[in-house]
């Protein structure tokens, strides 16, 4: 059983959160208060069975069985956004706020993300998911970029220090049973000044706190942290970051979603 993420607390004494879903158990912190998954599948376990393409298929598929007609209004609202904005954000931020060079994306999914990167940035990826792993390597290998195939805290210490101008979590810190040692090595893997783009699932907004347990951020059992924005600045910042963006507007309690800007943190 692991303990606090955040705050390291050892919390084997405080009651499952009304969350959990056998038998995957949730724990509030009864120091910071953050909500995680005590009990998480180990690593090698995401490579295949519980690999992500395959689990978020089968938690779609649940939603749409357990409550059709809102699964279907919801999933038509929040696609209409995206055709009337056509905002890619993680792309914007990319190319507003990390220098040209090499890019990590850690959690790297199928490299659709990396693929669209501009030409004065190198792609390169962790994916734990073996298929998704050499599809994304089939997409940056004309780049001159790689994906490695492992879980994050093994995939990145194959590269070496100081190597990265911007390093990617996006949709990764919320699945990582160390995210600590985690942003630890990523910091390690930064240039000075190199720039960290988050984004993670937001525990504190309305929708959660509307929806309780049908909340769409919750999932099992990939999802082993539910941060809210202090919560997640506070890892970032100990972890040997700088925040530089984490704004309401970011973190919007409308939306499921939250980001952050930090940056590698210069003594």
């Amino acid at each position: 059983m692991r303990g606090c993420p955040v705050c390291n607390l050892d919390n084997q004494s405080v009651p499952s959160s009304p969350y959990s879903l056998i038998p995957w158990e949730l724990k509030r912190c009864a120091g910071c208060g953050l909500v995680y998954m005590v009990n998480p599948p180990e690593y090698v376990m995401l490579e295949d069975e519980f690999a992500w393409e395959k689990t978020r298929s089968e938690e779609r598929e649940k939603r749409r069985r357990r409550s059709p007609l809102l699964y279907d209004i919801g999933h038509g609202f929040s696609t209409i956004p995206k055709r009337l904005l056509r905002r890619d954000k993680l792309g914007v931020w990319v190319r507003r706020f990390v220098a040209p060079g090499p890019v990590l994306d850690v959690g790297c999914g199928d490299g659709s993300a990396l693929a669209q990167l501009p030409v004065q940035f190198t792609p390169f990826g962790i994916e734990v998911s073996k298929a998704q792993a050499q599809l994304a390597q089939s997409r940056v290998a004309s780049r001159g970029g790689r994906v490695v195939q492992a879980d994050a805290l093994s995939g990145m210490k194959q590269f070496e220090a100081g190597f990265f101008s911007g390093i990617i979590m996006n949709s990764y810190l919320e699945h990582e049973m160390n995210p600590r040692d985690a942003l630890q090595l990523a910091c390690a893997l930064m240039k000075p000044n190199a720039r960290l783009i988050i984004k993670v699932p937001n525990f504190d907004s309305c929708n959660r706190l509307l929806r309780g347990a049908r909340w769409c951020g919750f999932r099992y059992p990939d999802h082993v942290n539910y941060f809210i924005p202090s919560l997640l600045t506070r890892l970032v910042r100990d972890s040997g970051f700088r925040i530089l963006r984490a704004r309401l507007t970011d973190h919007f309690p409308t939306s499921d979603n939250m980001w952050l800007l930090a940056e590698k943190h210069i003594s």
